[in-house]
């Protein structure tokens, strides 16, 4: 029977998105957390065990099966050992192989208790050789009680049962060489009591024919390869059911999120048309139809009277004129809007109060990036590029005018031709001003936002820079890096959980990985300074150069637990 490699059946299943969610501004009361060196955080990763595993694949499943099932063995294993030492007294075993038996006894349990040791620690257990020799000595030690009790007695069932649970395991070559050497103790064993050289076993197969025995061997023989490979195609089709499950449950969790943008459009649809200003001059501007609404403003498609250009023209919506708090925010955009000039930013043309608030920009011909994402589900590594290099030095220049956009999404970068500019510092702050007209509140989409920002902590450019690097993860995987179920659900895990490998979601180089875990550091110090380091690196990971520097600060990120526990591809790389 041939068999696969765990990652080439997996390879046969997977590669589906999941959701991402539109959040109000509700209230988060969450404890900040002090900053840890990076050598600390990997350290005491490396260190504590993981009591609460994500399980992020189906290869993580099963490693953490493998686990479980281990400290199970190791239970069932020390009863079947302290059984075997009680009996020992009462049969007739000889000498020697008394002795023998309890040699391997003493193996077996001591390999049984390292087993154990090493289960305590679930993001270490499959790394390096320890768990494939801590497995290998009690099967060791097992067959050593084939001369004890004979080639022909009942031990060949605990030759069957160490076989079947190392098979079911993560490594086909530890699993193999169990069943060879189990296999060959039993044929060894055999073949000496057939040609007459030793049969000391409790159990004597002397009085059978030489035929008999023969026909015996082969019997024993075919049930331990049938167990083997039946362990072997029970993994693998174990592993095939759980990848299905999960490209089930991720297309419907993709279709949940397209259905979330969509309900948005819509949202933004139904708010066009003819508005409470349509047809009305504002200064130097007719406001034409509504384009556009949100929850403070209403944008209109306008004209400048002195030059026949197009504008869109931002207003307080009617709601909100009433409100002295919206109003401020407002105010407070249109002072932040005119701070910034770059061609990545919306152009903004005039600002003014009278006779209402207004904002007066360039009028965009184009698409927002959440409606070309919808379409095409993930850009091309090139595209990807471009959007960072164009949106980070939009933040860049915002960066120098102290401004963070603090709402960086894909629904605020809009594609003007060949231009990404981003739009909207509604919710923006001044990096050296106190933000009295947000604070208490949590502003911004959670599934974007920064774990300083979620938690309402003081957030700096860096906050801006999480963000772009999430929407790297959402343009290559298909995927918000958080998304799905209530939004204080979503928040809680911004804040503390990771989130799933960028290469168990779509086909990524591993220095992807190390680039995306620095861009999604929870600890700001630990991120790119900049957007171009940011956008140089992804671009060197997509291509497999990224720096020797940059692979170290990945992995020390990875260590301490970047990425949604997955033992099985960490054990591999």
């Amino acid at each position: 029977m041939a068999e696969k490699d765990d990652s080439v059946a997996l390879a046969t299943v997977l590669d589906r998105p999941t959701p991402t969610p539109r959040a109000s501004d509700p209230e988060l009361a969450t404890a900040a957390r002090t900053p840890t060196p990076l050598a600390a955080l990997a350290k005491s990763s490396l260190a504590a065990p993981t009591s609460h595993a994500t399980i992020a694949s189906p290869l993580a499943a099963l490693a953490h099966d493998e686990i479980a099932r281990t400290r199970m063995f190791c239970y069932v294993g020390a009863v079947i050992a302290f059984g075997g030492i009680a009996a020992m007294p009462f049969l007739p075993g000889g000498y020697y192989e008394t002795r023998l038996l309890a040699t391997g006894i003493v193996l077996g349990m001591a390999g049984l208790v390292y087993l154990w040791n090493r289960t305590r620690h679930p993001a270490t257990f499959h790394a390096g050789v320890g768990v494939a020799i801590g497995w290998y000595i009690p099967a060791l030690g097992v067959t050593f009680a084939v001369p004890y009790f004979g080639p022909y007695s009942p031990v060949a069932i605990l030759l069957v049962l160490g076989i079947y649970v190392t098979a079911l395991g993560q490594s086909r070559a530890l699993a193999t060489a169990i069943y060879i050497t189990c296999a060959a103790a039993q044929a060894g064993s055999g073949a000496l009591a057939m040609l007459g050289i030793a049969d000391p076993g409790i159990v004597r197969g002397d009085y059978l024919t030489h035929d008999v025995q023969i026909i015996l061997q082969l019997l024993i023989q075919m049930v331990l390869a049938a167990t083997f490979f039946l362990a072997r195609s029970s993994r693998a089709s174990s592993l095939a059911a759980i990848g299905e499950l999960e490209a089930a449950t991720r297309a419907v969790a993709q279709r949940e999120a397209l259905l979330q943008e969509a309900r948005e459009e819509l949202h933004r649809a139904l708010g066009s048309g003819r508005g409470r200003f349509t047809e009305q001059t504002l200064g130097h501007y007719r406001l034409g139809e509504l384009i556009g609404r949100g929850a403070m403003g209403e944008v209109y498609a306008g004209i400048d009277t002195r030059t026949e250009q197009p504008v869109a023209v931002k207003l307080l919506a009617p709601t909100s004129l009433g409100n002295a708090h919206h109003v401020q925010r407002f105010m407070r955009e249109l002072k932040t809007a005119v701070s910034i000039q770059s061609p990545n930013v919306v152009h903004v043309l005039d600002i003014g109060a009278e006779p209402l608030p207004h904002l007066v920009m360039e009028r965009l011909q184009g698409r927002d990036l959440s409606s070309i994402l919808r379409d095409k589900r993930i850009l091309t590594p090139d595209k990807v590029v471009d959007v960072l290099r164009q949106v980070g030095a939009g933040i860049t220049a915002a960066a120098a005018a102290r401004v963070i956009h603090r709402d960086l999404k894909p629904q605020n970068i809009f594609l003007a031709g060949t231009t990404y500019k981003i739009l909207d510092f509604g919710v923006s702050r001044l990096a050296d001003l106190g933000d009295t007209l947000t604070s208490g509140h949590l502003v911004g989409t959670p599934s974007y936002m920064a774990p300083e920002q979620a938690r309402g902590a003081p957030v700096e450019h860096a906050a801006d820079l999480y963000s772009l690097a999430a929407i790297a993860y959402r343009c290559l995987t298909g995927h918000a890096p958080f998304s799905g179920g209530e939004i204080a659900d979503v928040l809680y895990r911004v804040v503390h959980s990771p989130p799933r490998r960028p290469s168990s979601l779509a086909q990524l180089p591993p220095d992807l990985d190390l680039a995306l875990a620095i861009g999604l550091a929870k600890d700001p110090a630990h991120r790119f300074a900049t957007a171009g380091e940011l956008a140089a690196a992804v671009a060197d990971a997509l291509a497999g150069t990224l720096p020797e520097t940059l692979r170290a600060r990945g992995r020390a990120l990875e260590a301490a637990g970047a990425w949604a526990t997955d033992a099985a591809r960490s054990a591999a790389r």
